[in-house]
């Protein structure tokens, strides 16, 4: 079996420089029942968000809130506050 690996976007948008596609308003966010670090990490840039910069992004979730998660990303559980990660600086 493959694994898969997201490619790289053709064009660079905004967020590739550090910018957020949504104002952050909240500074934290709270994990539902089936949420996973992929889809807050999706649902924080943006609908167009490309599957490589969600495979970018949801490391730095886990990372940011790793007191809060544990070591392993699939730690996290319903309930949990999470913390918004600053804008990258890339």
């Amino acid at each position: 079996m493959m694994p898969f690996i997201p490619k790289r976007p053709s064009v660079p948008a905004p967020r590739h420089t550090g910018e957020t596609s949504r104002p952050q308003t909240d500074k934290t966010t709270v994990a539902r029942p089936g949420t996973t670090l992929w889809t807050l990490a999706a649902e924080h840039l943006g609908g167009d968000a490309t599957d490589w910069e969600i495979a970018q992004e949801w490391p730095r979730w886990h990372r940011y809130n790793q007191d809060r998660i544990g070591q392993d990303p699939d730690g996290l559980r319903p309930g949990t506050i999470l913390r918004l990660p600053p804008p990258s600086a890339r």
